[in-house]
């Protein structure tokens, strides 16, 4: 887990403004004791040294915020991965003989369930309840591909029976995916730091060039920390396993679910579960 996660997505914004913020008036407050003829030759380099380090500050923003979405679309790829899985499973449990069909169905709609609690407890970013999940899940995995070992091994490896088989195995390897995607995929902490520190060194730049002409604007300083703050913000919760902003549309497992349960019906309401 990341350092970032255990913080409120609010208050990551807040903190960020504010902080910004603080350093701009450091600089202008220093630059303000540097007024004078000797310092007054310095405005044009001070002001190409600003371009530059918010510039350079943008750069980096865009190359996080790429980043992050590719993450997140690795995330949603998985996810269709798994949701296709599934349904080949539960589809190609027909295959497979009369007990073991009804046993590979159960654990099948108990897994689709499963999987949208999972979803659920990670938007509340209860930790302890989607590690337990995770466990079952994989549980769930073994007695499946126990299932399937017995049907392949009564039928003497038929091919039909293989096709369960091979549904079993990609969603092993789907599940594999989505827990790469969401808890190894991250922007690494080293990034995060030099994006800190960039963000602070450039804000200091920015109010010392301030203080150097003894005057500043109060919206100006809000509007470019709200504005660069907002985006750290967008990148932080895209990175997140706990997205808050950023929710995967889980409307396919729901509607999996539904069928396997029986009901055709299926109700867009429900995607928001």
């Amino acid at each position: 887990m990341n350092f970032l996660d255990h913080i409120p997505l609010g208050l990551v914004m807040l903190m960020s403004v504010l902080i910004q913020v603080l350093f701009i008036e450091i600089g202008f407050r220093y630059g303000k004791t540097k007024q004078g003829k000797p310092y007054k030759a310095q405005m044009a380099q001070v002001r190409a040294i600003m371009g530059a380090s918010l510039g350079l500050l943008a750069f980096m923003l865009a190359f996080s915020f790429s980043m992050a979405q590719q993450h997140f679309e690795q995330r949603t790829q998985a996810y269709m991965m798994e949701v296709s899985a599934i349904d080949s499973a539960y589809r190609g449990a027909d295959l497979i003989g009369t007990e073991q069909q009804l046993q590979a169905r159960e654990l099948l709609r108990h897994f689709a369930k499963l999987r949208l609690q999972t979803t659920q407890a990670a938007r509340e970013a209860d930790i302890d309840a989607v590690v337990e999940m995770i466990r079952e899940s994989e549980r769930i995995h073994d007695m499946l591909w126990a299932l399937a070992e017995g049907a392949m091994e009564g039928a003497g490896d038929h091919e039909d029976t293989g096709i369960f088989a091979q549904s079993v195995l990609a969603m092993i390897n789907a599940h594999d995916a989505r827990l790469q995607a969401a808890l190894f995929n991250r922007i690494s902490p080293i990034i995060w730091l030099t994006l800190f520190l960039m963000a602070l060194l450039s804000m200091i730049v920015m109010g010392y060039q301030a203080g150097l002409t003894g005057t500043r604007s109060s919206l100006a300083t809000w509007t470019l920390a709200i504005t660069f703050s907002a985006v750290m913000t967008l990148i932080t919760d895209l990175d997140r396993p706990n997205m808050t902003l950023f929710e995967m549309n889980q409307g396919l497992m729901v509607e999996l679910e539904n069928r396997m349960e029986g009901n055709e019906s299926w109700s867009p309401q429900a995607q928001k579960r």
